[in-house]
């Protein structure tokens, strides 16, 4: 997967009173777009990828992988679906809007 859309560390003041971050004009401090929520998951995903094989992935390698085996092997839907979530979760970004940007709803 590659990502081309960066989330930027500190916001930039949009002119309205708000801190705007960089991407689409609806993406705010507050409420981020679609693509900065995905850069959070993707953010996590590769701390959990370093916790169960210390180490960054590879680029061939699944963020979405089978948990407790010995090489990072891609997930099937299911448990891809819960990590999605627990991703989501864990970095307080909206579920609903990363399914339909990955077409998993």
């Amino acid at each position: 997967m590659s990502i081309k859309h960066n989330i930027k560390t500190l916001p930039q003041n949009n002119g309205r009173g708000g801190a705007r971050r960089s991407g689409e004009p609806s993406c705010t401090v507050r409420k981020l777009c679609v693509r900065c929520s995905m850069m959070k998951v993707v953010q996590h995903r590769f701390k959990a990828f370093r916790r169960a094989f210390g180490r960054n992935p590879l680029s061939h390698e699944p963020l979405f992988f089978t948990p407790n085996r010995a090489h990072p092997e891609l997930a099937e839907k299911p448990q891809m679906m819960r990590q999605l979530a627990q991703a989501a979760d864990a970095t307080g970004v909206s579920l609903p809007p990363l399914l339909k940007f990955l077409a998993m709803e």
